[in-house]
């Protein structure tokens, strides 16, 4: 008998299934999805590199057919390239095939997180430190663009799941921080948000969460002496001048 593991178990599915928006509100950030962010594209080599290498490959399977049938002596350096070409091209169809798979599959992930979407937490584990502090990126500094790469730790009923997670943050907009929570849409029918999930990030809700987590007990702590100043010290029950 085998005890279950403690490590979150992690998903290998493409990073473009884990779809990010920044609010400009934190109020935006509880609000329905009705519509996604869009998914770039896969890169051209993968989607058409197979007709790039299938022309020039079909081209010498004419020539040595010609050549044969008229007598011609073919250079083994033709048939060595021709069978090299239909390799290549029957390798990068299976990219190409491989790709539109995946491309259906969250395309049918899309559709059932919008029809059906329910919302669970998550947490942000930023695998690789940025030349700033976390603090240093409040709205308005001045900030260029950049992408923030790292974890996204999902808690849903049927366990934890890692997802890898790419924040693309624009100019003076509020980067995230390691540990920040994340609100985190997904399908009803998946359960273990392991399809397409839908990621906001606004630091004001961030701060309004971590503080409601945290402030169960620390409103008496804050203010050890709300009467200081106030004017007799009546903690003895003394009368000012009483010594």
């Amino acid at each position: 008998m085998t005890t279950p593991s403690a490590t979150p178990r992690v998903r290998r599915l493409p990073e473009r299934a884990v779809l990010v928006e920044l609010p400009a509100s934190a109020d935006a950030v509880e609000a329905d999805p009705t519509a996604l962010p869009g998914v770039a594209p896969a890169a051209a080599w993968r989607r058409w590199g197979w007709a790039v290498a299938f022309v020039p490959t079909v081209a010498l399977l004419v020539y040595q057919r010609l050549a044969t049938g008229r007598g011609w002596s073919v250079p083994d350096a033709v048939v060595v390239v021709g069978t090299i070409g239909l390799l290549v091209t029957a390798l990068l169809a299976l990219v190409r095939y491989l790709d539109d798979r995946v491309a259906a599959g969250l395309a049918r992930s899309r559709d059932a997180l919008l029809a059906a979407p329910v919302r669970t937490t998550g947490t942000l584990s930023l695998a690789a430190p940025d030349d700033r502090a976390p603090g240093d990126d409040a709205p308005g500094d001045g900030a260029d663009a950049h992408e923030v790469h790292g974890n996204l730790v999902v808690s849903t009923p049927s366990g934890t799941t890692t997802r890898p997670l790419r924040v693309a943050v624009p100019s003076g907009v509020a980067r995230p921080r390691p540990g920040d929570p994340v609100a985190v849409w997904h399908a009803a029918e998946d359960d273990d948000a392991s399809g397409v999930v839908l990621v906001r990030y606004h630091r004001d809700w961030a701060d309004d969460l971590l503080v409601a987590l945290r402030g169960g007990d620390a409103g008496p702590v804050q203010d050890p002496e709300p009467h200081e100043a106030d004017g007799p010290d009546v903690r003895e029950g003394r009368p000012p001048g009483a010594e």
